[in-house]
């Protein structure tokens, strides 16, 4: 028996009919909207490349990234001390480059002494502005197998300069966990906290900060001269004996402080991606 979308089934209330010819409309809306929502899902999946495939198959784009913006890899902002009675700078921006644990319930950044790190902006589509002071370091988690992979994959690129430039730290020893910093953004003529002169080398204090406690660096070794000079920091892995990061995802907490300036900086680590 043949029955027409308008017709009422016996038995049913016939206000059914009416959402019957409404399905069809419903559909033609859901269906797109489920479409849109599993592509985008996809693209997000798909922007951690390194977990979709080898590094043989990384974009020059791709493993600069890794080295500059990862997990592994962050550009943060310098915070100088006062002096005298000048105050420290503080340019509010919003929430942009706000640790997610200092966001209020309002939805303010509660981060102190808080300046937008500088942005190529020829380099990504949705760069901020510069601004003016603006001081950043690059801070780099080395121990961290994609990282290394992406150092290797520039060189097969036939990238050595730009290898060197980045300061890749000279060695990974197994017992450590390697931090390097490399001077991004100088923002005023002269600052060079890196440098090596033959007086010595700056006086730098560093320490790492996880759930089990804080440790400072065995070594510090510095590399580099001009704006490739950098210092790499070699921390203990153990703790009184115990492992300075848990089995699962773990954080650790990064502190550097120099002659007037400091930075911090957040890791959120997977031990999946660790050496």
């Amino acid at each position: 028996m043949k029955v027409s979308g308008n017709a009422a089934i016996p038995g049913l209330p016939r206000s059914h009919g009416r959402w019957a010819g409404l399905l069809p409309a419903a559909f033609r809306t859901i269906l797109p909207m489920a479409t849109l929502f599993f592509g985008l899902s996809a693209f997000v999946r798909a922007d951690d490349f390194w977990k979709q495939k080898p590094p043989a198959q990384w974009s020059h784009a791709e493993a600069l990234k890794l080295v500059r913006h990862s997990p592994w890899a962050k550009v943060e902002a310098v915070v100088f001390f006062r002096r005298e009675n000048q105050a420290s700078y503080s340019i509010p921006t919003g929430t942009r480059h706000c640790d997610p644990d200092t966001i209020n319930a309002n939805g303010e950044c509660m981060q102190k002494m808080r300046v937008e790190p500088p942005v190529d902006s020829s380099q990504q589509p949705n760069g901020a502005p510069r601004l003016s002071p603006s001081t950043a370091f690059l801070v780099r988690w080395e121990s961290a197998a994609p990282v290394n992979q992406a150092f290797a994959r520039l060189e097969e690129l036939g990238e050595h300069a730009l290898v060197t430039f980045q300061a890749q730290a000279p060695r990974l020893p197994a017992d450590r966990y390697v931090i390097t910093v490399k001077l991004d953004q100088p923002g005023f003529v002269g600052f060079e906290p890196f440098a090596v002169t033959p007086a010595g080398s700056p006086d730098l204090r560093a320490t790492l900060k996880t759930r089990r406690g804080t440790v400072a660096p065995l070594e510090i070794e510095f590399t580099g001269t001009g704006a490739s000079s950098s210092v790499h920091f070699y921390f203990p892995r153990t703790l009184d004996g115990a492992p300075l990061l848990g089995p699962g995802l773990d954080t650790a907490e990064f502190s550097l402080q120099g002659a007037g300036f400091a930075a911090h900086s957040k890791f959120r680590l997977d031990p999946d991606f660790l050496h």
